[in-house]
């Protein structure tokens, strides 16, 4: 399944870095003004696409690491947080449902327009 989703998903990753919804859409800037981060956050964004998400983040707080299954997406977010000259953005692959990362390793955990995705 997870090949699959792989293989969707990075043939759509330039559309999702594209996309207004997904770069611009509410549901992003109300997110952005709930959470007033601190400077010393580190943030975890989950199956993060383009990065949209951790990227509206990054300049506010010490380090963004943005995971997805997807090559291709986190190629996506690379080359929009070089672009926007964000150098506290990383990228993981890493599969939601089974995160790789230690309790307590961020302040500031989100998953925005992906939560549809996952198996129930």
């Amino acid at each position: 399944m997870t090949s699959l989703v792989q293989k969707k998903f990075g043939e759509a990753a330039s559309d999702y870095a594209a996309c207004a919804i997904h770069a611009e859409g509410p549901s992003l800037a109300r997110l952005t003004e709930l959470i007033d981060p601190e400077p010393t956050w580190r943030q975890l964004d989950i199956a993060t696409g383009a990065g949209h998400t951790a990227l509206a983040f990054a300049p506010n707080i010490a380090k963004s690491t943005a995971s997805d299954i997807t090559p291709e997406m986190l190629a996506e977010v690379k080359r929009l947080a070089k672009e926007r000259g964000l150098t506290n953005v990383v990228t993981r692959r890493a599969n939601a449902q089974d995160l790789p990362f230690p309790d307590t390793s961020f302040h500031l955990v989100t998953c925005r327009l992906a939560a549809h995705h996952f198996p129930k």
